[in-house]
């Protein structure tokens, strides 16, 4: 009887799964330097477009200062927390963010260039003042370059949401 059961399901699920379409392939992407340099431009060009002040960083990182804070900036060997969201501007998509790791999502380290963090995160951290919050684009040569890491692909501009919660003595 459990065996008749079985088989009575089997072919339910065969039944329904042959209703539906064959699914769509999805576009292959071919992920060059070139449609990451017209992405960027793209993105920094609707950020001007919506009057956000975007700046450039000498290393070659593009910031916006949301809010301002007080107080000295970040120097090497600072203990720091800071809140952290980290995104592809391209398509919105979160690839980390600082709320899944940490207590109340403040990630509290030294900060030490070199030390694990990649170059374009450790130029935006230099930016930073406590209470500073802002939007920092990295283009792939500061970030995962021609190999990508984990969900994000080769040549892939990223963002951080990054707030300097505090520089603890």
């Amino acid at each position: 009887m459990k065996r008749i059961k079985f088989l009575l399901i089997a072919i339910v699920l065969i039944a329904a799964y042959s209703c539906f379409d064959d699914p769509v392939e999805q576009e292959q992407i071919d992920y060059t330097p070139a449609r990451e340099a017209a992405l960027l431009a793209e993105y920094i060009d609707t950020l001007e477009e919506r009057d956000y002040n975007v700046d450039t960083a000498a290393v070659g990182i593009y910031y916006v200062i949301a809010e301002t804070g007080e107080g000295a900036y970040v120097q090497v060997g600072d203990s720091i927390g800071i809140e952290y969201t980290g995104f592809i501007p391209e398509n919105g998509y979160v690839f980390d963010t600082s709320a899944k790791h940490y207590v109340n999502g403040l990630w509290k380290f030294r900060y030490i260039p070199g030390e694990g963090l990649i170059p374009g995160f450790e130029a935006a951290l230099s930016l930073l003042n406590e209470g500073t919050e802002g939007l920092f684009i990295i283009p792939s040569g500061m970030a995962y370059g021609a190999t990508g890491s984990g969900a994000i692909p080769p040549y892939t501009t990223i963002a951080f949401q990054i707030k300097l919660v505090a520089i603890y003595e």
